[in-house]
């Protein structure tokens, strides 16, 4: 359980964790009594990670049902949090990503904060920050995100309602990795969850050059997604999408939601010539 020397200094916001790290419940009681949390963002964490596990959600539906303002949620939290001895350590982590991930004299207020309250790590990324820093972040980032992506544990991979919350990169692509046989679905989920194209559409790619007729089609059904979302696409979509065939949603929305200059002569060939057989059936029935 968290004692006074780990409060915190500043407030971690749940949209940064949920990308950043599939949390564990003691993980998200400790972060909630040491001050990492508010109570909102508590609960809306554990809603998020009960989102991913469905029926493996465990103590996640008790910390997503419980009521913000209630003394019932930082009970939960302590009776969490004081199990799990290594709770802590993904805080640290959190903590010095967040801090980086802010810029200016911001960035270097927020790594003050950590220094000041003996945080060695923070220390030596404030003196280093493109060196020790990103050092750091990194090992951090391989325990935390990489490897907990890997293990598959951080969601439900028999779920597909579980999937289609997909929020994290990673997991799709250590998905991919294990041949996980509902990854078509992560990636339709991701497409629909990722606040970032670029970090969607390498994993749609993987999806569109598979040999499985199913997870083409997801892949399809994603990079229609995406155009629909963000209005764009990459060229390495485009040319895995011309060897599909014609007429898909992909096809459909690309021509509906991005610029049409910067999309490929094939496809305007394709849409356009849609329009000359309509006009011409038109004026043939009238």
């Amino acid at each position: 359980m968290p004692d006074e020397s780990d409060a915190s200094p500043f407030r971690i916001p749940a949209e940064f964790v949920r990308f950043a790290v599939a949390v564990e419940p003691a993980e998200v009681g400790w972060g909630y009594v040491a001050g990492w949390l508010g109570a909102e963002d508590a609960v809306r964490l554990a809603f998020l990670r009960r989102c991913d596990l469905r029926e493996r959600a465990g103590e996640f539906d008790a910390l997503a049902g419980a009521e913000p303002s209630s003394p019932g949620l930082g009970a939960l939290c302590h009776r969490l949090s004081g199990g799990d001895a290594d709770a802590g350590r993904v805080w640290a982590y959190l903590a010095l990503s967040w801090a980086c991930s802010r810029s200016g004299e911001e960035r270097s207020r927020l790594l003050g904060h950590l220094a000041a309250r003996g945080d060695a790590d923070a220390a030596r990324s404030a003196r280093d920050p493109d060196g020790e820093g990103l050092r750091l972040l990194a090992a951090g980032r391989g325990e935390f995100l990489l490897g907990r992506a890997a293990s598959g544990e951080g969601m439900n991979w028999r779920s597909s309602s579980a999937l289609m919350g997909t929020d994290r990169p990673e997991e799709v692509d250590a998905a991919f990795d294990r041949a996980e046989e509902l990854v078509g679905v992560a990636v339709i989920g991701l497409a629909l969850n990722h606040p970032d194209a670029v970090a969607i559409l390498p994993r749609v790619a993987r999806a569109l050059e598979s040999e499985g007729g199913e997870l083409r089609h997801q892949g399809r059904v994603a990079l229609a997604h995406v155009a629909r979302l963000h209005s764009t696409v990459d060229r390495r979509c485009l040319e895995l999408l011309r060897s599909h065939p014609r007429g898909s949603e992909a096809d459909d929305d690309l021509w509906s939601y991005v610029p049409h200059r910067r999309l490929p002569w094939w496809l305007w060939r394709h849409h356009l010539g849609e329009r000359m057989v309509w006009l011409l059936r038109d004026k043939w029935r009238s």
